[in-house]
């Protein structure tokens, strides 16, 4: 069931919103991301996992590892996507929220992550795990303000030795 605020609305994902999602996530994940990654890395991840093929391909749930994609929307246009799924019995794992530039701070990212929530929950969940760039301060401060909490650093998912890129993976108890 969507979940709806005054003016926004949290939705599972059509395969018409493929391209607007690719859209929002390389946009969103560059701009995030320059100030804390090598470009090469942030390249290599957004023709990895945003290139609009594999987000068409990823649109569907594939349970219970991936929930498929969700967004958010006000009057029809797509603000942005997260998702999220199952890595075990009681365990979920949020893998994604991104939100175009300009609707930043207004609310959207917390829809989105109450959904993931929701579903984690629906589905038996009693933590979730999100991982977040070291040097990501705001990602931080984001998943801390909303109940996660540092847990340990691990390597980045698509880091070369060379690159040293960090990862904090991060836990919330759901209750």
């Amino acid at each position: 069931m969507p979940q709806i605020s005054l003016t926004s609305v949290v939705r599972q994902a059509t395969d018409a919103d493929a391209s607007e999602i690719a859209r929002i996530c390389t946009a969103a994940y560059r701009d995030a991301y320059r100030n804390v990654l090598p470009p090469g890395y942030i390249e290599r991840s957004v023709t990895a996992f945003y290139n609009e093929p594999r987000v068409a391909d990823d649109i569907a749930p594939s349970l219970p590892d991936w929930f498929g994609y969700q967004v958010v929307e006000e009057g029809g246009r797509i603000l942005g996507a997260a998702g999220g799924g199952m890595t075990g019995p009681t365990t979920g794992e949020l893998s994604l929220i991104y939100l175009a530039s300009e609707t930043r701070g207004r609310g959207l990212g917390t829809l989105l992550l109450k959904h993931v929530t929701d579903q984690i929950r629906a589905a038996g969940g009693t933590e979730m795990w999100v991982s977040v760039f070291l040097g990501d301060s705001a990602g931080i401060g984001f998943y801390r303000a909303r109940g996660f909490q540092p847990k340990q650093t691990v390597r980045a998912a698509m880091s070369r030795v060379d690159d040293h890129i960090r990862s904090l993976r991060m836990l919330r108890e759901l209750r």
